[in-house]
């Protein structure tokens, strides 16, 4: 019954611990861009043991303006996909973005801003070599492999991540591409990498296409960036909870000790 009793209490105190460790990361990183809080929640099972849950709460951050022509934020759900330096597609929120020397958009750590793929035509094929003609219709979709934005031209972001170019001295604008914006099935199934960046698992399933523009769910929004979607007061309650924890079970601990150092100090007097 009394080991029973302690084996709860230290698995207590390390649950107590854990979420004493999320609570500080998430006051630690409410100002860092595209920053989504840890959640920790404990399940009592039939035993009596509770069980650890952690899973990433991805609802939306604020949004602060800064007026950067290169910095983007999401409002609404959804993901900025990216291509990583080994060439693996990745994820995410943070839309602190800047060009390369050679125009190319990337994320402020030099990763590629994947441009979406559009159709841009639908070219007929005419069949002949029989009495009726036939047409053949093909869907053709391509993708520029770079987002490029030339230094002669002001870029302008749309809310649907359309990316336009205006050239100053004759006002013509161009249509760069697209920046592309993707959600998941799950998105509690993907995998941290750190740094605001996540990749897709089994159990997210694959990137599917956002609905993003006036009128969809998503926006995105130029010359903003979303922060850390860490509510400071309920932080302030679960330090608090944690502590008060932690301090009931070291008192116990002391309490444990001394009757340990009791039950020695009788045996060896015994002896």
């Amino acid at each position: 019954m009394f080991g029973n009793m302690g084996y709860k209490t230290i698995r207590s105190t390390e649950n107590a611990l854990s979420s004493l460790n999320k609570t500080i990361e998430n006051i630690s990183n409410m100002n860092s861009v595209g920053y989504k809080k840890n959640q920790q929640t404990f399940v009592e099972a039939l035993n009596g043991e509770a069980s650890k849950h952690e899973d990433k709460d991805f609802s939306q951050g604020p949004l602060r303006r800064t007026s950067e022509p290169y910095d983007l934020a999401l409002e609404g759900p959804g993901f900025f996909e990216i291509e990583l330096s080994n060439g693996q597609r990745a994820y995410t929120r943070s839309g602190r973005l800047r060009l390369t020397n050679e125009g190319e958009l990337v994320t402020n750590e030099g990763y590629r801003v994947i441009p979406e793929v559009e159709q841009v035509g639908k070219p007929i094929i005419q069949i002949t070599g029989n009495s009726d003609n036939k047409e053949l219709g093909l869907n053709i979709k391509v993708s520029t492999p770079k987002l490029i934005v030339p230094a002669h031209l002001t870029p302008e972001i749309l809310e649907d991540g359309t990316v336009n170019g205006t050239d100053g001295s004759t006002g013509e604008k161009v249509k760069l591409g697209k920046v592309n914006v993707v959600v998941f099935n799950n998105p509690n199934g993907l995998e941290t990498l750190g740094n605001s960046y996540y990749v897709s698992t089994k159990s997210s399933g694959s990137a599917l296409d956002a609905d993003v523009g006036p009128g969809g769910s998503t926006h995105v929004k130029q010359g903003y960036l979303e922060f850390g979607n860490v509510n400071i007061a309920t932080e302030v309650v679960n330090l608090t909870q944690s502590k008060n924890i932690l301090s009931a079970h070291f008192k116990l601990f002391k309490i444990l000790d001394k009757i340990y150092e009791n039950i020695h100090y009788t045996i060896s007097k015994s002896v």
